[in-house]
């Protein structure tokens, strides 16, 4: 008789590669399990003793996935989502239609405000429970729709456009008025509002400019790690901010900001919604974000 009904190596291994593997650090994998950096090595040379093979690449700098690494990586990360998917629902009763959205500040404040309002006026009976995150890796609470910027490769999810967003620089209108057609030269030497984001799938001056064949120098500007406080520094005159153009579409009709100039680039990316596979998801899950599309 095996030793181990699936033949599986220890659960707290395979835990604890798939919580480096996510971080591509054993340093954030241990802030995240609560334990030290030695103790995240430990157990990743003892499942690697275990596999008879290496999981990460140590010849080079930083913590690289092997092919194999690579593999265990994303057959761990498909599963552990599904059980903590199927986890969630055996907690919740039968009557419990609860949705958990998670969002960016920004996205939460800006873009589902009207339309949650809308979906209660149609939908009174389904509660949104909605969680609010700038930090794509944050752990503990399990979601059943989340909106994000780009696409995390995840086996066990599926996603949905909500809509494509062009990047333009935007200011106050006083600031506007005193800074008229700049050129891209002037845009870099301007005084900009740098997003200092958690998530680094956000587009950023940096890349902006680059994208806009621009390789001069790039003002070092004032850094702030929230996108609303960005639009409020913008707001408040202290300079140039990089904005979504549909998602500060709130902001732009009332006036409290102005696209400065004519440059634009598309978002590399879009605005997704993405949540467990279809036969996994409940009902009332299905119906906000089956009408959170409609409205994108």
């Amino acid at each position: 008789m095996s030793r181990r009904y699936y033949k599986l190596p220890p659960l707290t291994s395979l835990a604890t590669f798939e919580t480096a593997a996510r971080h591509r650090s054993f340093k954030g994998a241990a802030e995240e399990l609560g334990v030290t950096p030695g103790a995240v090595s430990h157990q990743i040379k003892f499942l690697e003793t275990e596999l008879g093979l290496s999981l990460f690449d140590r010849k080079h700098h930083g913590n690289n996935l092997t092919d194999h690494g690579e593999s265990l990586f994303a057959v761990l990360q498909s599963s552990f989502t599904a059980i903590s998917s199927t986890l969630a629902n055996l907690r919740r009763s039968a009557s419990d239609k609860e949705v958990i959205l998670s969002a960016t500040t920004a996205v939460s404040f800006l873009w589902l405000p009207p339309r949650l309002s809308e979906f209660w006026k149609l939908h009174p009976e389904i509660p949104v429970n909605q969680h609010v995150t700038d930090n794509p890796d944050s752990q503990g609470i399990a979601v059943d729709l989340k909106i994000c910027y780009g696409f995390v490769e995840n086996e066990s999810n599926q996603k949905h456009t909500l809509f494509q967003d062009e990047l333009v620089p935007v200011c106050s209108p006083k600031f506007a008025k005193e800074f008229p057609n700049p050129s891209i030269e002037d845009l870099a030497q301007a005084p900009l509002i740098h997003l200092r984001a958690k998530d680094k799938n956000w587009s950023n001056w940096f890349s902006w400019f680059s994208a806009l064949g621009y390789k001069g120098k790039i003002s070092p500007g004032t850094h702030v790690n929230n996108y609303m406080i960005a639009l409020q520094a913008a707001s408040d005159g202290m300079g140039i901010v990089l904005g979504w153009k549909h998602l500060c579409k709130p902001k732009l009709d009332s006036g409290e900001l102005v696209i400065l100039g004519d440059t634009s680039i598309p978002a590399p990316s879009a605005i997704y919604i993405m949540s467990e596979k279809e036969e996994l998801l409940p009902e009332n899950v299905k119906i906000l974000r089956d009408f959170l599309i409609s409205k994108s």
